[in-house]
């Protein structure tokens, strides 16, 4: 994500009342950003429907094959060197940052 469009969504966050920024003490041009309990009230929202959402695709599927499903998809991810629990277009971004 470009860091101009994080700033728009950190700041519509902050005004939703679900992140606060605190200054970073170690580098003044960076904050920190602690969610609010009203951010994790939401954050478990949005937990339940992913979870409901995932239980109504996979509804055909017993609890065993859901497990192998997962497994092979993470074997064909695995090969394809994507990066555990991060999304890829967020782990390209990471190489441009770094330049």
């Amino acid at each position: 994500m470009h860091a101009s469009r994080l700033v728009g969504i950190v700041d519509e966050m902050e005004s939703l009342g679900l992140v606060v920024r605190e200054g970073n003490t170690e580098e003044r041009r960076t904050y920190s950003l602690q969610i609010t309990p009203q951010g994790r009230e939401i954050l478990a929202e949005i937990g339940k429907i992913a979870r409901a959402h995932n239980n109504a695709i996979c509804s055909a599927l017993s609890a065993e094959e859901r497990e192998v499903l997962a497994g092979l998809l993470q074997r064909i991810a695995d090969q394809q060197g994507l990066t555990r629990g991060v999304h890829p277009g967020y782990s390209r971004l990471e190489g441009k940052a770094a330049r």
